[in-house]
């Protein structure tokens, strides 16, 4: 589902360039789950961005479910992740002045889906607000406001879910909640997952997990991690990891 070969990302800046992406290599079956984990700045995010076809690597290949990102234009990006992806952030991204079901509604309906009310409808039952449709998300509490992000995310019924730290802007509780549905639903439709995460615990709950330091890239096994000096070694080509 996910294919990433010696990816780099490199940004300018007022002091000189800014390496983000240090070669990346990463190969993720469909229906597995992964998270990455590291400190911030340490390019988890952008990875992620990369991985959506929202930021373009400098140089390196990136495939997702057989199609060259590189080869798209931003039309076709659009379109793409449209139809294959589902992005959840950290920020819920409603839009206020929709209620529920016009916030779920409005990505299928830019993509000429036919049934996008009914579609959405059946998203939010599936999150557990079915009750909540007509509710504007002022009227939503936090949890219930990111659980009708995650159905607006799975609406278009994508073979890729992109989680970029779900639960950052919840308590403890509510975001426990969220990612029980999130992993629940993600293993019953076979979705590829690829989660970013501060939390050690969180991340375990993965297939597959990794840690980002300095713009590089560490497989996890069996909860035994590189030191961060040796993840960060810029002196170090990374090897590929392939995830089965």
């Amino acid at each position: 589902m996910i294919a990433l070969l010696d990816v780099h990302l490199t940004l300018t800046s007022a002091a000189g360039p800014v390496k983000i992406l240090r070669g990346i290599d990463l190969s993720v079956a469909a229906g597995r789950s992964l998270s990455v984990i590291g400190p911030s700045g340490s390019g988890k995010s952008t990875l992620l961005s990369v991985v959506g076809g929202i930021e373009r690597p400098t140089s390196g290949g990136v495939t997702v479910d057989g199609q060259d990102l590189n080869a798209l234009n931003e039309d076709d990006l659009a379109s793409f992740r449209g139809r294959e992806m589902g992005i959840l952030f950290q920020s819920f991204h409603l839009i206020p002045t929709m209620t529920a079901l016009e916030n779920v509604a409005v990505p299928l309906e830019l993509a000429g889906t036919d049934d996008a009310f009914d579609r959405a409808r059946d998203g939010l039952a599936a999150v557990q607000l079915g009750a909540r449709t007509d509710h504007y998300p002022g009227q939503l509490s936090g949890g219930e406001q990111q659980r009708v992000a995650l159905a607006r995310a799975l609406a278009n019924r994508p073979k890729l879910l992109l989680a970029d730290e779900p639960t950052g802007n919840l308590d403890e509780a509510t975001g426990g909640d969220i990612i029980d549905l999130m992993f629940s639903i993600q293993r019953d439709r076979e979705m590829t997952l690829m989660l970013i995460t501060h939390d050690a615990g969180l991340a375990a709950r993965c297939d597959h997990r990794y840690r980002m330091a300095n713009g590089r890239l560490r497989s996890v096994v069996d909860g035994n991690e590189p030191s961060m000096h040796e993840a960060g070694d810029p002196s170090t080509r990374e090897r590929s990891d392939e995830v089965a």
